[in-house]
């Protein structure tokens, strides 16, 4: 293949993968034609570069500016990524994953008791049941990073040749202090050696046997087109060029995670493994990763928390649950429903066995000493001995309703909001001119991360002053908040200590906590030993207590396990006054708000239909 071929090949590939919309014969047909009018004697290095220009200046496609942030084009929106990096081909027809017969425990705690588990090629899974169940432990043992103090019988049978991506709660890096163009070249890092060969010889401008030779590899394997796309896949994540060149370790979470999506969007990867994937991501993007794992088509497995994300991203939902896994394939509620009628008839054939054996027994008992009856009671004492004793069944201790009650009647008008900026030393979000608050406006605070939303609750809870404002706010409410922060917390007091002042309030302490799933064992611990979640929990269990007449939270359920989500959403929902809450939870939102506050483009903008809010997040 001669330069102008081997260049030719290289500008279509590159049209290929970012200009996906255009007709890559046609473009090709372009270039030969304008190829073949420029003059025979003039050198084919300037022919290249004059068709270069070309397809620049008439076509629009920037080929000599490559590297440059092309964010704010309509080209690198979410929804024109290669459509072939979603539809990769199966490769391995059996099971992925085949478990059997686990049993593993951490000390005294026992995980796993002949557990099984099989995972296919296109099944969606999502792995459910409350914290300390073993769902992250178990996807570990997957991938082989068990924790060494796992004592264990298995049988993880895992193909070789798979190709697992496993993207967790922490996020890794090869070297924090690699900048994201260095971290990105190590998707497909022997292809980047390659390819800084190829450039280190190019400008030593020697060895063109080798540079030939070289070059036709990387063509022959499509790696130009690898390389290019692990440099350019983050543009479709709203990355921009001066990004790039950042220490991985100094982007938020969200943006940690959306490269860690990008990454494994790139790659061919036979098994998705998303632990908790949405804590940092905002809606738009939550809403992504749904439609990603929707259009996705080979095998994910995931853990998650919320209940929205679950029903659209998955098929299944597999439940670990007594040390063991039981599968649904159900959206959410209609599992919750399965899997009480499937408690139901257990019970029912539990206490009908019972109710067989106790009338056995008694009949044996009665005619034990009777001679007549020997052979009638020795036949139903063998038959007992054949019977398969059935054990009574679990239900797990679902989250309890909570109401609140206030103390006393409000005004219509909880609060006005009039001309108000928010910012610090200069404007961050500007408010409409009036706003007026009612008692029964259910509101949700909604956008995308980075956006101010928490320092829009803070300046109008007042602690922090907001840059002009006019505001009346009825000094008498009280105001119930509840922050992402817990930094009102006493780390080093017992749960009980910090909540509870006298005995009374103790037993109510006791009930609250009961009702949020925090066990009595946990009432006596220090607040330093408690997990994120259960952290939570005290918190809200310390507002819940002080009786507020409206209600104001920073997201409330980040932490909080799906039945948790449930009480929390059943409390707010039959909540008398009002409520403001910033949260991604969906789920929660949609059913107890009447009204939606979009923080975007530095401005506020209300809607009062909640479906019209909702469909402006996302446009």
């Amino acid at each position: 293949m001669d330069y102008i071929e081997q260049e030719l090949k290289t500008i279509l590939d590159w049209i290929k993968v970012w200009y996906p919309d255009l007709d890559i014969d046609e473009i090709e047909e372009i270039c030969r034609e304008y190829l073949a009018e420029i003059p025979a004697k003039i050198k084919d290095v300037t022919k290249i570069k004059r068709l270069r220009r070309y397809l620049t200046n008439d076509f629009d496609i920037d080929l000599e500016k490559k590297e440059e942030s092309k964010t704010s084009n309509a080209k690198y929106s979410l929804d024109n990524i290669p459509k072939y990096l979603f539809e990769g081909k199966n490769k391995i027809k059996f099971d992925l994953v085949n478990i059997v017969d686990l049993t593993a425990n951490i000390g005294l705690t026992h995980l796993f008791e002949w557990l099984n588990f099989r995972v296919w090629p296109t099944d969606k899974i999502a792995l459910i049941w409350k914290n300390g169940s073993g769902k992250t432990t178990l996807l570990k043992l997957i991938i082989w990073k068990e924790p060494e103090q796992i004592e264990m019988l298995w049988d993880i049978k895992v193909p070789k040749n798979i190709k697992i991506w496993y993207l967790s709660q922490d996020l890794f890096w090869e070297d924090e202090n690699h900048t994201l163009e260095q971290e990105m070249k190590l998707v497909f890092s022997e292809i980047t050696k390659k390819v800084e060969e190829l450039e280190k010889l190019k400008l030593e401008n020697k060895e063109t046997k080798k540079i030939a030779q070289l070059t036709q590899e990387l063509l022959d394997i499509d790696w130009f087109k690898k390389y290019d796309l692990q440099l350019n896949i983050l543009k479709y994540f709203w990355f921009s060029q001066e990004q790039m060149k950042q220490k991985v370790s100094s982007l938020s979470g969200w943006e940690q995670t959306k490269v860690q999506i990008a990454k494994f969007l790139i790659q061919q990867v036979d098994l998705l493994i998303l632990d908790e994937p949405t804590n940092h991501l905002d809606i738009e993007w939550i809403i992504f990763l749904e439609r990603f794992c929707q259009n996705w088509k080979k095998a994910i497995i995931l853990i998650s928390h919320d209940k929205r994300f679950i029903d659209n991203a998955s098929e299944k939902i597999c439940e670990i649950y007594h040390h063991k896994i039981f599968s649904y394939k159900w959206k959410y509620d209609d599992y919750m429903k399965q899997k009480q009628a499937l408690y139901d008839k257990q019970m029912k054939d539990y206490q009908d066995q019972q109710k067989f054996l106790e009338k056995e027994w008694a009949y044996i008992n009665r005619f034990r000493a009777n001679s007549a009856k020997a052979t009638s009671v020795q036949s139903r004492l063998k038959a007992l001995k054949k019977i398969e004793l059935l054990k009574q069944p679990e239900n797990e201790q679902q989250a309890r309703f909570i109401q609140i009650k206030t103390l006393k009647r409000l005004p219509k008008t909880i609060m006005k909001l009039e001309k108000m900026i928010v910012g610090y030393e200069k404007p961050l979000i500007e408010l409409p001119e009036e706003i007026e608050v009612l008692k029964t406006d259910k509101i949700w605070i909604v956008g995308a991360n980075g956006v101010w939303k928490t320092t829009l609750l803070k300046t109008i809870l007042g602690d922090i002053k907001p840059l002009s404002w006019k505001t009346d706010i009825n000094k008498k409410i009280k105001i119930g908040s509840f922050a992402q922060v817990l930094d009102n917390l006493n780390m080093e007091n017992e749960v009980i200590k910090e909540l509870a002042n006298t005995a009374n309030e103790e037993q109510e302490v006791r009930k609250i906590l009961w009702w949020l799933l925090i066990r009595w064992d946990k009432v006596n611990q220090k607040i330093s030993s408690l997990s994120g979640g259960e952290r939570a929990k005290v918190w809200l269990t310390k507002m819940l207590l002080d009786k507020p007449d409206i209600i104001i939270m920073d997201e409330p359920t980040n932490h909080l396990d799906l039945h948790s989500k449930e009480v929390i959403k059943t409390m707010l929902k039959w909540f008398d006054w009002m409520i403001m809450i910033v949260s991604h939870d969906r789920d929660l939102l949609e059913n107890i708000s009447n009204k939606i506050w979009l923080v975007k483009d530095k401005k506020l903008e209300i809607f009062d239909d909640v479906e019209e809010g909702i469909n402006s997040i996302v446009k």
